[in-house]
Order: C-alpha cells, then structure tokens, then sequence
C-alpha cells in the first residue's frame, strides 16, 4: 500500500491515464446526422473517462484504400494502433454491455497505454493482420452476423463505449 490506504499502482495508473480510440476506416462526413450522433456519445463518454483513469475516446478515420484494398487498409490501421486493439469483426463472440466494460477496464487496470476498438474498410480487415492481432491478445467483437454500414456501426460502437464507461461509473444511463 502507498499513502491514504491506495493500492500502489492506483497513482501510477491515474497519472498515465489509458486512452481509448475509435478508429475506422472511412471519410468524415459533416453533414452526416450518423456523424453528429457518434460524435455525442463520444462527447458523454469523455465527460466520464477522466474519472476513470481513461482519457477520450476519440475517433480517428484512416484513409480507405482504392478499390478493394484490405491490406493497405489494415496495414494503415496496425500503424494507428498504440496499444491492445479490439475488431469489429462478425467472426467474433458478442459482447454484452457489461462484458465490453470489464474489457475497457481489465485493460486500464493492466496499463495498457491505449485500447483501439477497429471497424474496418468496405471488404474488411485482411486476414493476416486479423490473425496477428488475435495472436498477440487483441480481440474480436461482433455486433452480431448482420453486416452494418460503416456510419451505423461507428455509431453503435461510440454508444456502447460510452455505455460501458457509464457502467463503470455508477452513471444511471445503462438500466440492465
């Protein structure tokens, strides 16, 4: 224990908060209402994470590729990536809400220096990259075996981020 009864990583891990991203592959589009409903639940999810011991989420758009081009759309992404990563990949287990918020905070509480939650290009992610990821501790997560558009799916995932750091705060917006 170090002073006023605290574990002593808790300082350690306050001080070098774990920043949570939302990178997808994609163009910004600004007068997209998608956008505009993202870019809220990522605002809430913000007003939250300082408290727990988490800086963001922030959305990062990688540059897609011409044509079908899953390996320079995923080579772009591992260059993004600081930390432990999650794919948006229909190949992966679901997650509940309350599954997804013990994920967010195993890997704060592990140090992790960044957790990147990934949607990837029209054609997906390539399949070795996919493999590497999942090889070296990262995970997949489905939002089921539907495919989403891109906007949707940005959408659905700063919703659910934001939900899980409300469950970790005690916030009363998730209601099981």
């Amino acid at each position: 224990m170090s002073g006023f009864g605290r574990p002593s990583g808790s300082h350690q891990r306050r001080q070098n908060k774990v920043r949570l991203s939302l990178l997808a592959v994609g163009r910004e589009q600004k007068r997209d209402p998608l956008h505009e409903v993202g870019a809220d639940y990522l605002k809430r999810a913000q007003g939250i994470a300082g408290g727990l011991g988490l800086k963001g989420p922030e959305l990062r758009l990688i540059a897609p590729g011409k044509g079908s081009d899953p390996q320079g759309e995923s080579k772009r992404l591992r260059d993004g990536i600081a930390g432990a990563a999650v794919l948006l990949d229909q190949r992966g287990p679901s997650w509940s809400s309350e599954e997804m918020a013990q994920h967010i905070a195993k890997r704060r509480d592990g140090g992790t220096a960044e957790l990147a939650f990934c949607i990837g290009g029209a054609d997906g992610f390539d399949a070795s990259f996919r493999d590497e990821l999942v090889a070296n501790g990262g995970k997949l997560l489905s939002f089921g075996r539907a495919v989403w558009p891109h906007a949707l799916c940005r959408v659905m995932l700063a919703e659910q981020i934001y939900r899980a750091l409300a469950i970790l705060s005690g916030h009363p917006y998730h209601r099981p």
